[in-house]
């Protein structure tokens, strides 16, 4: 408890958290599919809320020192020695970092939706549409989580679309910290500044998906630039 203490002012919560668990994983304390305590444990043990432990568990399954199975619990994964490439929300701090992630979505996506125009199925363009209606749906809600989560769904369906798992998987790798907004709320200091963001986000995705349903690649490539662009302009601000 006085390590969470003593951290609190200068690290978020739940990357104190992450540290310290990882730290238990590594020294052996909680060894390979063994179960970790639950969230309710954890809770009390670091004496935080939920929402803490939560972003902590998701956090370390980004990192992929555990995995949850639904209904049973989370457990501790085997670590791939070869894996030398770790991106955790602690190295998303600045804005430098969140335009540097920016761009290199942009050289991704930008080929990613390119292949998506030619290689896209009905079933991806069903993906595409739920998350541009459920994004839409929660614009004018207030909750933040809502267009994160239907933001990250789109950009995961274009790239399932594109037929290259490479893609889908690095996607998924990085998870919802690909998403700006997520990381920073400097755009949402009122709620009318907010709601004028998401509806323009908004309509890049519509223009994008657009230009994938008529099989548009090169229009396709340079909405998604245009739209990355907008994002690296606005956090550079």
């Amino acid at each position: 408890m006085s390590s969470i203490t003593k951290s609190r002012s200068t690290k978020k919560l739940s990357q104190v958290i992450v540290e310290q668990l990882i730290e238990t994983i590594q020294s052996g304390e909680f060894k390979i599919g063994e179960k970790i305590p639950t969230e309710l444990e954890l809770i009390e043990q670091f004496d935080v809320s939920r929402s803490v432990i939560r972003e902590a568990i998701t956090e370390l399954r980004s990192l992929g020192f555990v995995e949850t199975r639904h209904g049973i619990g989370t457990f501790v994964k085997e670590q791939n020695i070869e894996q030398n490439f770790l991106l955790s929300n602690a190295s998303l701090e600045t804005i430098n970092d969140i335009v540097a992630l920016l761009e290199l979505r942009i050289s991704l996506e930008s080929e990613a939706v390119f292949l998506a125009s030619e290689r896209r199925k009905n079933k991806h363009l069903e993906k595409m549409k739920i998350a541009l209606n459920d994004f839409e749906a929660h614009i004018s809600s207030g909750e933040n989580d809502g267009t994160v989560k239907a933001d990250y769904d789109f950009h995961i369906a274009i790239a399932e679309a594109s037929g290259n798992q490479y893609f889908v998987d690095f996607l998924k790798y990085l998870g919802e910290k690909i998403i700006p907004r997520a990381r920073v709320k400097s755009i949402e200091q009122s709620p009318e500044n907010r709601e004028e963001y998401l509806k323009t986000v908004h309509h890049d995705h519509v223009n994008i998906y657009n230009a994938i349903l008529d099989q548009d690649g090169l229009l396709a490539r340079q909405m998604m630039r245009a739209h990355l662009s907008k994002s690296i302009k606005k956090f550079k601000q």
